[in-house]
């Protein structure tokens, strides 16, 4: 089941972002996911399995600062992160995920965007499955680097 998330799913949450990107500590993915949760451009959904959290997504509304470089992405509505634990990978949850987030940012935006290293081909095939079609590997985005990798901006037009 693909729901939105809610206060007490953040500890889960937490787990799974540190599975994902362990170099960030468990105070700093709590603040980033309960922002999701209490702010109206941003969100968290999850999905259940099992009588647990197995996944979960992030999308929010970026816009770009006065002083933003020229290459900057594009201000607009982003996925800004999801996660499935690897034994429900391929059962459509990331699929599931990323549906509910797009519905969410059609309801406010006439696109949405998205970015990927270009070694995340897993992400890349399923972001380009659901229409988004390359943008540029040349851009900018606050707090972003690509390690080991290039970046690649998507974009959805509803």
């Amino acid at each position: 089941m693909i729901r939105e998330g809610r206060a007490g799913d953040v500890d889960r949450c937490v787990q799974l972002a540190r599975l994902a990107a362990p170099e960030r500590g468990n105070s700093e993915w709590r603040q980033a996911l309960r922002r999701d949760l209490e702010s109206a451009v941003h969100l968290l959904v999850v999905a259940e399995a099992e009588g647990g959290i197995v996944g979960y997504g992030r999308a929010r509304l970026f816009e770009q600062g006065p002083d933003a470089p020229s290459d900057s992405a594009p201000s607009g509505y982003y996925l800004t992160g999801i996660f499935v634990v690897p034994e429900q990978r391929g059962k459509g949850i990331g699929t599931g995920l990323t549906r509910m987030r797009l519905d969410w940012i059609r309801q406010r935006a006439p696109e949405a965007w998205f970015f990927a290293n270009a070694r995340n081909t897993a992400s890349i095939a399923l972001h380009r499955k659901l229409g988004f079609e390359e943008v540029s590997r040349r851009f900018s985005f606050p707090g972003l680097t690509f390690d080991g990798g290039e970046g690649i901006l998507f974009r959805l037009v509803f």
